[in-house]
C-alpha cells in the first residue's frame, strides 16, 4: 500500500496493482473534497494580482535597520551574456566569478566602514576574552604539563636502558682489553728480567738491557759495591743460601777465640762493675710507694 501525501489527495490510499486510471479518480476525489471542482464540473479560478497590497505587506513586515546591522552588500559584475554561457559548464571559472565578487563586496565594505568610522582592525595589544574560564585552561595546562613530563621520564628511562646495554658491552671490552695489556706486560717483564727482552721491549719500560756510560764505555762497579756483593750475593738463587755445606762445616778459619769466647753483657755484670741498676718490677714499685706515703 502506498500513501500518497499531497495535500489535494487527503485520506487517499492506492494499491500498487492498480493503474493510471485509479491514481486520476483519486484526484478527483481530492479536488472534490478541497472544493476546487464540483460534481457538474470545473470551478472557474480567478488569480489576483494586487500590487498595491503587496507592497504594502512587504513595509508592514520589512525591517528598516541601519546598514551596520545588516552589513548586505550587493556586487554586479556585468558578465556578457557569451562569457556566461561558458561560465555555466567550467566550474573553475564559477570560482573565480565568486571569489572575484567576494573581493570586490569586501573591499566596498571596508571602505564604508572606514567612512563612518569604525576600526576594522584589532590593535596589537587588544586581548580577546576566551570562551572558556582562567581555571579551566589552568587544568588544562596542567595536564598537557604532566603528560609531557610523563613522556620525558618514560623517553629517559628507555635512553638509559640502552645506554645501560651499550655500557654494560663497553665496559667487558675494556676490562678484556686491560687483562689483554696486564698479561702482555707481565711477559714483557718476565723477559727482561730473564735478559731474553729486546731493546725495543726494554724500551717500553726505560729500561737499558746494556748498561754503558755516555763515552761508550762499560760502567766499573765501585768496590764498596763489589764487596757487599760477595757478602750478600747479587742475583741468582738466594733460597738456601746461607745453609751449611760439608766444607763450610769444616772451614774454621774465620773463627776467632778472643771474640767468641767472651761471655755476653748482662745488666747483673754491669751492676756488680758500677753500671746502671736494674728497674723494680711493678709490684715492687707499688710498695714502695705505699711505704713512702705512710712516713
Amino acid at each position: 500500500m502506498i500513501v500518497l501525501e499531497n495535500p489535494l489527495l487527503e485520506d487517499a490510499i492506492v494499491d500498487e496493482d492498480d493503474g493510471e486510471n485509479s491514481v486520476e479518480e483519486m484526484e478527483i476525489v481530492g479536488a472534490l473534497k478541497s472544493g476546487k471542482i464540483s460534481e457538474q464540473g470545473i470551478k472557474t479560478i480567478s488569480h489576483v494580482n494586487n500590487i498595491p497590497k503587496l507592497k504594502e505587506r512587504l513595509e508592514a513586515i520589512q525591517m528598516k535597520l541601519p546598514w551596520i546591522e545588516t552589513m548586505d552588500v550587493t556586487v554586479d559584475l556585468k558578465v556578457p551574456t557569451e562569457e556566461m554561457k561558458l561560465v555555466i559548464n567550467d566550474n573553475f571559472k564559477q570560482e573565480m566569478l565568486f571569489y572575484k565578487q567576494s573581493q570586490i563586496g569586501a573591499q566596498q565594505s571596508i571602505a564604508r566602514l572606514k567612512s563612518l568610522g569604525i576600526t576594522t582592525q584589532r590593535p596589537e595589544d587588544f586581548f580577546a576574552e576566551m570562551v572558556k574560564s582562567d581555571e579551566h585552561m589552568k587544568r588544562i595546562k596542567e595536564k598537557l604539563i604532566s603528560k609531557q613530563l610523563t613522556m620525558e621520564r618514560t623517553e629517559k628511562v628507555t635512553k638509559m636502558r640502552k645506554m645501560k646495554k651499550l655500557g654494560k658491552k663497553v665496559q667487558q671490552e675494556v676490562l678484556k682489553k686491560r687483562a689483554e695489556d696486564k698479561k702482555q706486560m707481565l711477559d714483557n717483564v718476565k723477559k727482561i728480567r730473564k735478559g731474553k727482552a729486546d731493546q725495543e721491549e726494554a724500551d717500553n719500560f726505560e729500561i737499558n738491557t746494556e748498561p754503558e756510560t755516555s763515552s761508550g764505555k762499560k760502567k766499573e762497579i765501585n768496590r764498596k759495591r763489589k764487596a757487599k756483593d760477595s757478602k750478600y750475593g747479587f742475583g741468582g738463587k738466594k733460597k738456601i743460601a746461607k745453609k751449611n755445606t760439608q766444607e763450610s762445616y769444616k772451614d774454621v778459619s774465620s773463627f776467632s777465640s778472643r771474640i767468641h769466647s767472651k761471655p755476653k753483657r748482662s745488666a747483673k755484670n754491669d751492676k756488680r762493675k758500677g753500671g746502671k741498676p736494674q728497674r723494680p718490677g711493678k709490684i715492687k714499685r707499688a710498695n714502695m710507694k705505699s711505704k713512702s706515703k705512710s712516713k
